[in-house]
C-alpha cells in the first residue's frame, strides 16, 4: 500500500485537490500515475480519486500515523 509520504509533493497535490472534486488541471501523466498506485480511477466523466487515494488524504489531514 502507498504511504503520503511514498508520493511526490505533486503527486500529494493532485490528491488533495480531487478530494475536494473534480480538478480538470489534472495532467495526463499525473493522471497515469495516480491509477497506477491506485489513487485514482478512470470514471465515465474523467479520472477521479480511488476510496484508497481518498482514504490516504483523509488520514493524512487528521493526522493520523502512517502504517
Amino acid at each position: 500500500m502507498t504511504a503520503w509520504n511514498d508520493l511526490t509533493a505533486d503527486e500529494q497535490t493532485a490528491l488533495k485537490r480531487m478530494n475536494r472534486g473534480p480538478y480538470p488541471a489534472l495532467s495526463q501523466d499525473m493522471a497515469a500515475r495516480l491509477i497506477l498506485l491506485g489513487m485514482a480511477v478512470e470514471r465515465p466523466t474523467g479520472v477521479g480519486i480511488s476510496r484508497a487515494g481518498r482514504e490516504l488524504v483523509i488520514d493524512y489531514l487528521i493526522g493520523a500515523p502512517e502504517n
